[in-house]
């Protein structure tokens, strides 16, 4: 947002901030963007504070300013910069020592024109002038070291809230930083008081706009089980062809249960991250022996099963028993930050549990199921990620905090990744008449089970892998071509060098299989399935 719109936007609360908004905007219209800077001719200019308090606001965090001899809020001048709230986050790291500083919301909380005494900075005189403060909320854990700036300041500390009355001595900032405080606290209330006021809205919107897929054709919990777990970091559309064909060759639990693992994972080719059926089956064999085959119903009983997490066991508790069990992932998360203009970090435990047990207290009785679905439809269809959110088309746009803020592109915030590491590899496609050698990969770690190319880590010329399929037995007679190819894990990157040789021998170190029986009957994972992409179609 234009900071001169966002200043325009902030409504005073009494007529001691009207008046020094007002101010401000006359300023402003006299003097445009020159009242950023401490050279402003007005006598006065913006600065950003924020009023930096524990996440249970029971404590705030003071700065001893030797200007001032008080303990005060953080703060400093914009310095010709408009983004206000980067500022005040900025200042408050640099004059305490915080590394981790986040805003309780983007809102300006408070405008108030404030006077500063005549002092000596840097053994230069300053003289008297007023700063025009521009406030936001701010929140920190205060288990995080904390260091004094000594041209500046000489103590920093976290103090009860009821002790600042007698800290601040500046009689003129009290009441100030009090109203900062009742302000913060209010602010949270009110980002609490979206989650049960969106319910009604969003499930009338899911009645009409719901998707038709094929998993909500009913509430069987093996059904449900199946979905949520396939569509875990996979694509709906992809997911639709492999739910349908799971089902067919494993209409029941007991038939997961009882099934040839290595059928288990060729159903599952494909879809990558191929613990997930693993897990499927481990957990319906657990169902067979502790339930008697019957998939069980309380959510304590539900979470223990082999693969199945906390959003996994709220979505089947919530729509195949009406539970009031959330099922929090990223779309749940980016939709309540944004609704509530939260910039808590959606990959802290910590979050996630409290948004879990704030949607608990909103589910409706009897439309559990569909408020767990209406949530992640919101989030799939309308409040979307990697790209603008579609707010003319969402039912709780009335509600939503960042669309008034226009900071829905800054939400939700995320921890910095690692950087993926990559790792380069030598990929060998044997083939002998019609087939080709691979081998199976130990049944712990990366696609655990599944079959492979042979591979190498590391990198080699063409020669040097032919000397290494000579050295395998394979005789190799000629080599046909070369070709690069990339495949990226969550964490790391496979960079591959791929060799086509033809050989005149089968060493028995390998299993050598046609194509059409590659495709029938073995797990090749898409990394080296894209080696014998036309073969494999």
């Amino acid at each position: 947002m234009n900071w001169m719109t966002q200043l325009a936007q902030y409504v005073p609360q009494t007529p001691q901030e009207a008046a020094d908004k007002a101010a401000l905007q006359n300023d402003i219209q006299k003097y445009g963007t020159a009242v950023l800077e401490r050279s402003s001719p007005s006598g006065s200019h913006i600065c950003c504070s924020g009023m930096i308090l524990d996440p249970t606001m029971t404590q705030v965090l003071l700065v001893y300013h030797n200007i001032y001899q008080s303990f005060s809020w953080t703060g400093g001048h914009a310095d010709g910069e408009s983004d206000f709230l980067a500022v005040a986050i900025r200042e408050a790291q640099e004059e305490t020592g915080l590394q981790q500083v986040q805003p309780l919301c983007s809102a300006i909380l408070s405008i108030d024109r404030l006077p500063v005494k005549a002092h000596i900075r840097r053994g230069e005189p300053v003289a008297a002038h007023f700063h025009d403060c521009i406030s936001f909320g701010l929140l920190a854990d205060p288990k995080q070291p904390l260091r004094i700036q000594p041209a500046e300041n000489s103590a920093v500390c976290w103090k009860p809230i009821a002790e600042l009355p007698k800290l601040c001595q500046e009689p003129h900032m009290l009441p100030v930083y009090e109203k900062l405080i009742a302000r913060m606290k209010q602010v949270r209330q009110e980002q609490q008081a979206i989650l049960p006021q969106m319910v009604a809205p969003l499930l009338d919107w899911y009645a009409i706009h719901k998707r038709d897929l094929p998993w909500r054709k009913d509430q069987n919990p093996y059904h449900v089980w199946i979905s949520e777990i396939m569509l875990q970091q996979t694509r709906v559309e992809a997911v639709k062809g492999y739910y349908q064909r799971f089902l067919t060759a494993f209409p029941t639990i007991q038939a997961l249960a009882e099934a040839d693992p290595e059928q288990v994972r060729k159903c599952w080719e494909g879809l990558g991250y191929y613990t997930r059926a693993k897990n499927l089956q481990r957990a319906a064999q657990q169902i067979l022996e502790q339930y008697h085959g019957e998939f069980p119903t309380k959510h304590e009983e539900v979470l223990s099963l082999a693969g199945i997490g906390a959003y996994t066991a709220g979505a089947i508790c919530s729509i195949c028993y009406e539970q009031p069990t959330p099922a929090v992932d990223g779309n749940v998360l980016r939709v309540v930050m944004r609704l509530q203009d939260a910039f808590d970090e959606i990959d802290r435990p910590d979050v996630k549990r409290a948004v879990t047990e704030a949607l608990k207290t909103c589910y409706p009785v009897g439309k559990c199921g569909m408020f767990t679905q209406a949530l992640m439809e919101l989030g799939a269809l309308v409040c979307v990620p990697n790209g603008a959110p579609h707010c003319q088309e969402c039912p709780v746009a009335a509600l939503c905090r960042s669309r008034k803020q226009e900071t829905q592109a800054l939400l939700p915030v995320r921890k910095k990744k690692a950087a993926r590491r990559k790792e380069q590899r030598v990929v060998w496609i044997l083939q002998c008449g019609e087939r080709y050698a691979v081998c199976q990969r130990p049944e712990s770690g990366l696609l655990a089970g599944l079959w492979e190319f042979p591979n190498q880590l590391g990198t080699m010329t063409e020669a040097e892998a032919i000397q290494q399929a000579k050295n395998w037995g394979c005789k190799p007679i000629s080599i046909e071509k070369t070709a690069a190819k990339k495949h990226i894990f969550t964490h790391i990157e496979w960079q591959m060098f791929g060799v086509y040789l033809t050989c005149a021998v089968m060493p028995e170190m390998f299993v050598w299989k046609t194509a059409a029986e590659l495709q029938a009957e073995l797990t090749l994972p898409t990394a080296f399935r894209q080696f014998l992409q036309e073969e494999l179609q």
